[in-house]
């Protein structure tokens, strides 16, 4: 006998599988909206969290700028200072040059053999006029003078033999450079180390 089932159960579990499917993706759905808003909500703190800290910084940098500025102005100043130093240095060293340059001569010349006339100091050179025994007095002198750390060698520019008294001696001038000192050295950066 052949039975004929006149329900649509079929039908009935296509329906009930629909409704479960559409049921688990209103689920679904629902989960992914409070997932995404729980995500937003942590972004949001974040970027609130985040702009609190970047206007904080903003006012330590202001702050800071403002030391910076102050810094950079005493660089500055220090520079100016470290420049009127080295000038003033400088000045020091070649004001005493000249009492070097006399000094200098005055130890180099032999008393005893020679009488210098005259000095002429102008620049960095030196001309001297004097009056010797004889030539070999010169030439000492002109060695002695080429030795010096402070003069360049001397150039002989006359010789020539003047009667003084009952004497024959030697008239002379010469010529040479002096070395200049060297410039001061600029003064140690405050907090700088020393080798």
């Amino acid at each position: 006998m052949i039975h004929i089932n006149l329900l649509p159960v079929r039908q009935l579990l296509k329906k009930k599988r629909a409704r479960q499917e559409v049921s688990a993706l209103a689920v679904a759905l629902v989960l992914l909206l409070a997932v995404l808003g729980l995500i937003g909500l942590r972004q949001s703190s974040r970027v609130a969290s985040l702009t609190a800290q970047l206007a904080s910084l903003n006012q330590e940098k202001q702050h800071f700028q403002a030391v910076i500025s102050q810094i950079d102005k005493i660089k500055k100043d220090q520079a100016v200072i470290d420049n009127k130093m080295t000038v003033i240095n400088n000045l020091k060293g070649a004001s005493q040059l000249p009492a070097r340059v006399l000094d200098e001569i005055a130890n180099l010349t032999p008393s005893d053999r020679m009488w210098l006339t005259a000095l002429d100091y102008g620049g960095n050179t030196v001309t001297l006029a004097g009056t010797a025994l004889d030539n070999a007095t010169v030439a000492d002198y002109m060695n002695r003078i080429g030795k010096s750390d402070l003069f360049l060698t001397p150039e002989l520019k006359n010789s020539s033999l003047v009667k003084v008294g009952n004497q024959k001696l030697k008239s002379f001038s010469l010529t040479f450079n002096v070395l200049a000192p060297p410039p001061a050295p600029a003064p140690p950066a405050p907090g700088a180390k020393k080798k």
